[in-house]
């Protein structure tokens, strides 16, 4: 969001590998880890809530059978269903109104009737239209049938069949680029207020929890000297599990967890109950871009501000 918003990126395109069918956001990839969950999801509900805008770019058909991605469109059988057919000519003798295929009416000796056995000087003394063969069948008719190829099961079924999924192309919208100069307002504001207390900052890096994991944290800043320590996040709607989650890495770390709401509201019944050791700072971010202790607790938020809270917590990297 944030590489959308300063235009380094110009948007969220899908790619579908040739061979497999298979498809991919590459520039969501490169951004996402495996704790976002599905990319296609994080897109959607992205433009759910209206910070992305879709774009349609092309329309997937799925395999009802093995799930492969990318169907191929091919022409089919009327009669017996095998898409081996072809496009040709079909020629009627007008002499004996006989009709047929090119490879009945020439030979060795010539162009010559199959059924008066007339020998023609040419094909072109010869009535011709357009016409579809099958060399399956040997069926010859006027319209094929429509239909879609599975590349991995070889399932030839009408497309009415097939799953359909659209592709869309995502980019920012101006809900978005609103939301996004909030949430690195706030973060900002952590760091000068940090600051101003002598900490050292640093803006979305990690720490090493003791089992050895690296977990990604929006600002960590410490006092060496002091030994001070402090984790914060910044969230437009944090929930109650979001803070639980920061509370346990500031445990792990020794450290203080300072969390920042753009929205003013947390989600939960009983945020206090979390803080046992003290170690919670809740900030609200004002309108007028400062830093207060208010917030108000909420226990049943609208769709539209939980996904986003989620997603900015203190688990997820964020980029820019």
């Amino acid at each position: 969001m944030t590489d959308l918003w300063e235009e380094s990126l110009d948007g969220i395109h899908p790619t579908v590998d040739i061979e497999t069918g298979k498809v991919t956001y590459p520039e969501a990839n490169a951004r996402l880890d495996d704790r976002d969950g599905s990319v296609f999801e994080v897109l959607e509900t992205l433009a759910e809530q209206g910070r992305l805008k879709r774009e349609f770019q092309e329309k997937q058909y799925i395999c009802p059978h093995c799930e492969t991605k990318g169907m191929q469109y091919t022409s089919a059988c009327p009669s017996c269903g095998s898409p081996e057919t072809i496009r040709t000519e079909q020629y009627r003798h007008t002499e004996c109104d006989h009709e047929g295929m090119q490879d009945q009416f020439v030979d060795d000796d010539g162009v010559v009737c199959p059924e008066c056995e007339m020998g023609l000087k040419s094909l072109e003394q010869l009535e011709s239209d357009a016409a579809n063969y099958c060399k399956d069948c040997d069926e010859i008719f006027e319209t094929e049938e429509h239909r879609l190829l599975c590349r991995n099961c070889y399932l030839v079924i009408q497309p009415k069949r097939a799953t359909e999924r659209i592709l869309y192309q995502y980019y920012l919208t101006d809900q978005g680029k609103k939301w996004v100069d909030e949430q690195l307002t706030a973060r900002q504001l952590v760091v000068e207020t940090l600051k101003d207390r002598t900490l050292r900052t640093e803006i979305d890096t990690t720490v090493t929890i003791s089992s050895g994991e690296e977990v990604p944290v929006h600002v960590y800043a410490r006092d060496n000297l002091l030994n001070d320590h402090i984790i914060a996040a910044v969230h437009e709607q944090p929930y109650e599990s979001d803070i639980s989650h920061l509370l346990t890495v500031a445990l792990d770390v020794d450290a203080h967890a300072m969390l920042v709401t753009t929205s003013g509201t947390v989600v939960g019944e009983d945020i206090d109950r979390l803080d046992t050791d003290d170690r919670l700072t809740i900030l609200e971010m004002t309108k007028d871009g400062a830093l207060q202790r208010e917030y108000e607790t909420v226990s049943d938020p609208d769709a539209h501000n939980s996904f986003v809270g989620r997603i900015t917590n203190i688990f997820k990297p964020q980029t820019g």
